[in-house]
């Protein structure tokens, strides 16, 4: 029974000791918040568009092309196990090839026959 209650103590002591971080001296403080912190990524985030950031999110690489800004991303060849190809854009021209793909998509499903046949 003592030696749980000492193991217990024992942990108890190491979890505070843990949980309390040291306190950093005058000089760590003063150099920690005088110099900004770097940026890590190439891009900075106010640069990113909202419309930017979704195409990124769905596989689109940054290219630049003659000076434009251009979104590429690899897409399967549909009946080919080894063809990729390239497809790339503007935002909004990419939109546009979106907006489009839902609205044929839409109306053949809205032409579409009842399978029963009434």
């Amino acid at each position: 029974m003592r030696l749980v209650i000492g193991i217990l103590a024992f942990v108890g002591a190491g979890a505070t000791a843990i949980a309390e971080p040291p306190s950093p001296t005058p000089t760590q403080s003063a150099t920690t918040t005088a110099t900004p912190p770097a940026s890590t990524s190439g891009e900075t985030t106010a640069a990113i568009s909202p419309r930017e950031k979704i195409l990124k999110n769905k596989g689109y690489r940054l290219e630049m092309r003659n000076g434009q800004k251009v979104y590429c991303r690899s897409e399967e060849v549909l009946g080919s196990r080894l063809g990729r190809k390239k497809t790339c854009g503007s935002v909004e021209e990419l939109e546009e090839r979106e907006h489009l793909s839902r609205e044929v998509t839409e109306t053949a499903q809205r032409s579409q026959l009842n399978p029963t046949g009434k």
